[in-house]
C-alpha cells in the first residue's frame, strides 16, 4: 500500500474532532475496553476528582464525547471558546466556534458517522486559576467496536481557559500516533491533575 493511499485511508478513520489530549494507560492500545464504550462512564479514568475546577475540567471532555456520540457538532463545539482555534489530524486549522461546529458536523454526517471516543488516559495541568493544558490519548470506535485501533490512537493537546466561571477549549491540536511502540509505553496512570502553579 502506497503511503499517500495508507495516509488517507487513515486520516479517514481516525478522529478529526476534538479531544483534548491523552497519554496511554497501563493497557495496551489493542485491549479490549469495556462491553459498552459508548461514552465517557466507558473511559479508563479513576472516580471523578472532588475540587471543583478538576471536575469541571473532567466535565469538559464528557461534554464532548455525549455530543459525539449523538453526531451534534453544535453541543461538541460548545465547549470552545468563541474565538478558539482547532487543528485536526487533517492538519485543518479551524478558527471560531461556528467554523468549528460547521466542519465537524460534515465529519458528523460522512466519515464519523455513528461513531464514539474512548478517552484512554489524560493529564490536567493547571498554570494558572484560570489556564490548563491537557493532555489526552483516545481513539474513534466504529459500529460496535469495544477496542481502539493502532491505526486510529490520537494524541491531542486542549488549552482550556476559565472564562466567567467556565472551563473552555480555546485552542485544539489532534495528532494520530504514529510509533505503536510508544503508544503502548505507560506515561501516567488514568486522570492525573498537577495543580502546580
Amino acid at each position: 500500500m502506497d503511503i499517500r493511499r495508507h495516509t488517507r485511508r487513515t486520516v479517514r478513520l481516525a478522529l478529526i474532532g476534538g479531544l483534548g489530549a491523552t497519554l496511554v494507560t497501563s493497557a495496551p492500545p489493542t485491549a479490549a475496553v469495556t462491553p459498552d464504550a459508548t461514552g465517557p462512564a466507558a473511559s479508563h479514568l479513576p472516580s471523578a476528582p472532588q475540587d471543583p475546577d478538576q471536575l469541571a475540567l473532567r466535565r469538559v471532555w464528557e461534554r464532548q464525547a455525549e455530543a459525539w456520540a449523538r453526531g451534534d457538532a453544535v453541543a461538541y463545539a460548545r465547549v470552545y471558546t468563541p474565538d478558539a482555534d482547532l487543528v485536526n489530524i487533517k492538519g485543518e486549522h479551524l478558527h471560531d466556534r461556528r467554523i468549528i461546529a460547521a466542519r465537524l458536523q460534515h465529519y458528523f454526517d460522512h466519515d464519523l458517522k455513528n461513531t464514539r471516543i474512548l478517552r484512554l488516559d489524560e493529564r490536567v495541568r493547571k498554570l494558572s486559576p484560570t489556564t490548563a493544558i491537557i493532555v489526552r490519548r483516545d481513539c474513534v470506535l466504529y459500529g460496535g467496536e469495544t477496542a481502539c485501533r493502532p491505526d486510529r490512537l490520537s494524541i491531542n493537546t486542549s488549552v482550556v481557559v476559565k472564562k466567567a466561571g467556565q472551563w473552555l477549549v480555546t485552542s485544539f491540536h489532534n495528532t494520530l500516533v504514529q510509533d505503536q511502540g510508544a503508544a503502548a509505553t505507560p506515561l501516567s496512570a488514568g486522570t492525573h491533575f498537577d495543580t502546580t502553579q
